[in-house]
């Protein structure tokens, strides 16, 4: 599973086309940049409101990251945690139990690829952090023991949820920011606001209408296997659509010459690793919840792999679309997504 982290927030090259000039531009465009969620978030919005939709779309993201931490006052994961495996039932924002609902629905649906109980071996491993270590097979034993999609128990009618285990934490580091776009793709609706982008880090993206020069935004997906942080594997164009990526190359450590990378598989407890390096998902935004679907199914489709990634992905609905990156650098697009790439590199092979 993926967690929070600044590191993980460089994965895409955001492709701009060159800026026109002052007086060309719509009236009041507005971008910018702040930390918060861990990860360096850039908003651009243009309308007679942009203004005022990026400045509460920065203040809701900084609830949001109160509610989905792992620590503070206002941490719903840190009251699940202190109370796993003593049954009491824990009152949750409306936002976190959302975002629990919806993981729980694509923990069955993917037979526990996707997992939010995955906390204690995100903090095991502490892969992105000075602590990061393999750990031993007693370490992993124990820490899988609290590790289990099945133990985490919703109650829709109180907005409550239980752990089963002691010891249990949940990890919504792969679902947070996806969920963070939406909210700020509200935002901007409110505001009037047609025309801009939401970048969470870059690992999350929500493009609305079209960049400034009146076309759809163009954003580039980076080469998992270049040291060079601005190269490309290719470009989508995206409009009114949630885009997310992930990679072994994100945050990853190398021991007796292994690479560890932080996409984990809850099932197996350690780094998934089937022959993929990289993917990326794009959700139509006429589809409810695009942001954190995008963003939770790129680390389902990772620890999926290539082949059965592209299955899955073949299952899901049409307004879904995505592809896998393999080792050998084969792309694997499922639905139509090859149609959305453009300037593939040579290093790489589109797979039927």
């Amino acid at each position: 599973m993926r967690s929070f982290g600044a590191a993980a927030g460089i994965i895409l090259l955001l492709v701009f086309f060159t800026a026109l000039p002052a007086g060309c531009r719509r009236t009041e465009e507005v971008q910018k940049t702040v930390m918060v969620m861990d990860t360096v978030v850039t908003l651009t919005a243009s309308g007679e409101k942009a203004d005022d939709a990026v400045r509460e779309s920065i203040e809701r993201l900084k609830e949001i990251d109160a509610m989905a931490s792992t620590e503070g006052e206002q941490s719903d994961l840190k009251k699940l945690a202190d109370a796993a495996g003593d049954g009491t039932w824990i009152p949750l924002h409306p936002e976190v139990f959302h975002m629990l609902e919806v993981s729980q629905e694509y923990s069955q649906r993917s037979n526990g690829a996707w997992d939010v109980t995955a906390g204690p071996l995100v903090k095991l491993w502490g892969i992105g952090t000075e602590r990061a270590k393999v750990p031993t097979a007693e370490e992993l034993a124990s820490a899988k023991a609290k590790v289990g999609w099945q133990k985490l128990e919703l109650n829709p009618e109180t907005q409550c949820a239980r752990l089963r285990a002691t010891g249990m934490e949940l990890d919504l580091g792969g679902i947070a920011k996806g969920f963070a776009a939406d909210e700020v793709r509200k935002i901007y609706e409110k505001y009037g606001v047609k025309n801009g982008l939401i970048n969470l880090g870059a690992s999350s993206i929500y493009a609305l209408g079209a960049n400034a020069k009146g076309e759809a935004w163009r954003v580039g997906i980076r080469h998992p296997r270049s040291e060079e942080k601005d190269d490309r594997l290719a470009v989508v164009s995206l409009s009114d659509a949630a885009l997310s990526t992930s990679g072994d190359y994100e945050r990853f450590f190398e021991q007796d010459g292994v690479r560890y990378h932080h996409i984990l598989d809850p099932r197996t407890g350690r780094p998934a690793d089937n022959g993929a390096v990289s993917d990326t998902i794009v959700v139509d935004g006429r589809l409810p919840d695009a942001g954190m679907i995008a963003d939770l199914l790129t680390t389902t489709v990772f620890v999926l792999g290539p082949e059965a990634g592209q299955k899955f992905l073949d299952n899901q609905p049409p307004e879904v679309r995505g592809m896998i990156c393999d080792r050998k650098l084969r792309l694997w697009p499922a639905h139509d997504f090859k149609d959305f790439l453009q300037q593939v590199q040579r290093d790489f092979s589109v797979m039927e």
